[in-house]
């Protein structure tokens, strides 16, 4: 996706739009919103196409077609304008790659992977069929594949059987050469077989990676689907049977949607997208997210800034028109006019609210942060990103006057612990009060505190080798702070993933408190939550770090319960911590989920207690 031009329009019909998908011959696909809240991706006819009488017909087609047809497996239509002035279509908004993209980027689908998206397509097809439809153009580029299955959109060219013949007086041939049906090759008049075969090449393709009738030129496809057997090599034996069924040349021979339905049901595979699959997905949903909630934030922003300057101008407009009615001379205009532009009303958006949510605070890319808010305004980035486990970012930076500054921003620590940050600077970014404390050496903090939800702490340091480190720290902090209030980089990570939970959601409360004793006091950061007492601490944290189950970690294995966890050898009189390995991300990292308990009392087996803690919290995790 990418972000809208000062050229796209800002709304179509009632619809507003957040962001380009994509742009293409026949037109711009963009993302939106509906007054109802529903999400839908707006196709918005090129102007040189919308006045041309055929293209009209055919666009019409488009939205008559689509609103004939429902079900699981396609994009519902949702609104449209047919108009020649500005034609646009809106359907449902999937947010889900195209089976292009996927098997170009993770390879042919094994056999389980096969039959999810033939029954799929088998599914779609009789949705279609269902009105006397046919689609005559399906490709993996109109495919889409989301956790449930395949979903088929863009009915540009889906014709009436009973209205059907060539597409235009001139014996165009319309369609994609590569999935074409033989009876589309040559010309001839089309029928629902026409998509069977479409969908007998797609599942080739599929599982090979390649066409089953391959060429270098349109004239040799398609002269090989009308004349040569398909090349099943590289087919499994599972599907080689219902792919060559699909692909008879004879339309009669070839299964019905409903008989093609019918038989996915006999592999035996099951029906499942492979790990490289599901993760492919689970990113595009997470990218798409991640522009839907920016989008929605500057939007709103700007929505701000714009219900503020009305307001300005109607308190000018207000002085104004006091001070003809009551004759006040012109000097008193003048301040009138002053104390107007002074007001909370002309100058409340020079410094937004930092309003930012737990939410995003878990999931917040504080080295994109860093990057654009401090590199690209203090100077060129000198050294690499480096993110830690707890989600802090630290680089290197160049300033004007050749100082190599060193800035790490962090996100944590308790609000309740703060015995560094006593004092206020008595300067504010984003309304939050700038706190810090006195230079160690070369090196300052900085820091404001979050008051969306569950408070936290954002924190700068800056080290430098001369000058004051501690208004460096104060100037980077507060470009970070006017940065998220714009909008805020969020990490774009699977759905499944533990950075997105709330750490105090997997407690059971009644059990940690029992546990700590009184007052049972809970404080939490964005990926730890802590219930301290009089007995003991308790602490659970979500983290991405080096794997524990590797013999180099320092940890040995711990039975919690059902499940096999791993212990710290580091020794500590009357504390222990446990690792539970949730799933490996990339080389020796992995996301997980350690529990730290402290006792007060010698009594207690700290480890036991920390086991069952965390056999607790582990079924409160998201499923993969």
């Amino acid at each position: 996706m990418k972000p809208l031009t000062p050229r796209d329009p800002q709304r179509l019909g009632g619809i507003r739009l957040l962001t380009t998908i994509g742009r293409g011959g026949m037109g711009r696909v963009f993302l939106g919103r509906t007054p109802t809240g529903r999400l839908v991706a707006v196709k918005q006819i090129h102007r040189h196409l919308a006045n041309d009488p055929e293209f009209q017909a055919r666009f019409q087609r488009e939205v008559d077609a689509g609103r004939l047809v429902t079900g699981a497996y396609t994009a519902a239509v949702v609104d449209s304008d047919t108009s020649p002035e500005n034609p646009w279509l809106a359907t449902e908004y999937i947010p889900a790659p195209d089976l292009a993209t996927v098997l170009q980027e993770c390879g042919p689908l094994p056999v389980g992977g096969l039959r999810l998206l033939a029954a799929g397509l088998a599914a779609a097809l009789v949705e279609i069929h269902r009105p006397g439809l046919v689609h005559r153009d399906l490709k993996p580029g109109n495919i889409l594949l989301t956790p449930e299955g395949a979903r088929v959109i863009d009915f540009g060219i889906a014709r009436a059987v009973e209205t059907d013949g060539q597409l235009t007086a001139t014996g165009t041939m319309i369609g994609s050469p590569a999935y074409m049906s033989p009876e589309q090759a040559e010309g001839r008049g089309v029928t629902p077989a026409a998509d069977v075969f479409s969908v007998g090449a797609i599942l080739a393709m599929a599982a090979s990676g390649t066409s089953p009738f391959p060429g270098t030129s349109t004239p040799q496809i398609l002269y090989r689907i009308m004349h040569s057997a398909p090349s099943l090599d590289q087919v499994p034996s599972a599907l080689r049977e219902l792919v060559e069924a699909c692909l008879a040349k004879d339309p009669a021979q070839r299964p019905t949607a409903r008989e093609l339905l019918a038989a996915t049901g006999t592999i035996t595979a099951e029906p499942v997208w492979p790990e490289p699959v599901r993760t492919h997905i689970a990113a595009h949903r997470a990218d798409s997210e991640w522009w839907v909630e920016t989008t929605e934030k500057q939007l709103a922003y700007q929505d701000q800034l714009a219900h503020i300057r009305s307001r300005r101008r109607r308190v000018l407009r207000w002085a104004a028109v006091g001070a003809v009615a009551m004759l006040v001379p012109a000097v008193g205009g003048v301040a009138l006019s002053h104390w107007a532009m002074a007001s909370g009303h002309a100058v409340a958006m020079a410094d937004p609210s930092l309003t930012i949510t737990p939410a995003e605070l878990r999931v917040l890319d504080t080295c994109k942060l860093i990057d654009m808010a401090v590199a690209g305004k203090f100077g060129a980035r000198t050294g690499d990103l480096s993110q830690d486990s707890k989600g802090g970012c630290g680089t290197d930076i160049t300033d004007a006057a050749k100082r190599k500054v060193t800035y790490t921003l962090r996100l944590g620590g308790s609000v309740t612990d703060r015995a560094r940050y006593d004092d206020s600077t008595g300067r504010s970014a984003g309304w939050a009060p700038i706190l810090g404390s006195e230079p160690t050496g070369d090196e300052c903090g900085r820091e404001v505190i979050t008051q969306t939800g569950e408070p936290a702490v954002l924190e700068m340091t800056a080290k430098t080798p001369d000058g004051d480190p501690c208004d460096t720290a104060e100037q980077a902090l507060t470009a970070v702070v006017r940065q998220l209030t714009v909008y805020v980089p969020l990490r774009q990570l699977p759905r499944e993933s533990i950075l997105r939970v709330d750490p105090c959601s997997l407690f059971d409360t009644a059990e940690a408190r029992a546990l700590s004793g009184d007052p049972g006091k809970r404080t939490a950061t964005p990926h730890s939550c802590a219930v301290g007492g009089s007995d003991a601490t308790i602490t659970l944290s979500l983290v991405e770090k080096g794997r524990p189950d590797h013999s180099s970690s320092g940890h040995v294995k711990f039975q919690a319960g059902q499940y096999v966890a791993y212990r710290s050898t580091v020794d500590l009189p009357r504390r222990c911590f446990l690792d539970y390995l949730v799933r490996p991300t990339t080389g020796e990292q992995g996301e997980v989920l350690a529990a730290d308990i402290s006792v007060r009392s010698g009594d207690v087996d700290a480890c036991a207690e920390a086991g069952q803690i965390l056999a607790a919290a582990i079924p409160r995790l998201p499923k993969p």
